[in-house]
């Protein structure tokens, strides 16, 4: 996995693979552990993503308690309108912030 991730200041843009599913999704949360240090806001940058599956959904929900653990936010940017709905059917839409 090539990950372009950004962090300026206490804020970490990460950008998703095309598929976030049952192989990416340990693989980004690994990743995502080790940027987490002194981070504040989390932006998981959904543009490339075209597929979700349940373990994306399980990795998304993590990050989400990694920073609120943190005292932290976490925005889901760019998320494309079928992936929106997977979300939406979990009931997620009410509790993630999405930009």
């Amino acid at each position: 996995m090539n990950t372009n991730s950004q962090k300026i200041g206490t804020e970490l843009t990460f950008p998703l693979e095309e598929k976030f599913d049952t192989i990416t999704a340990p693989v980004i949360q690994t990743e995502l552990e080790k940027q987490l240090v002194d981070v504040t806001k989390l932006v998981l940058d959904f543009t490339m993503t075209t597929f979700l599956s349940s373990a994306g959904v399980r990795a998304v929900i993590w990050a989400e308690r990694q920073m609120k653990s943190r005292q932290g936010t976490m925005v889901l940017r760019n998320v494309n309108e079928q992936l929106k709905e997977v979300f939406v059917m979990t009931g997620l839409d009410n509790i993630l912030n999405f930009e």
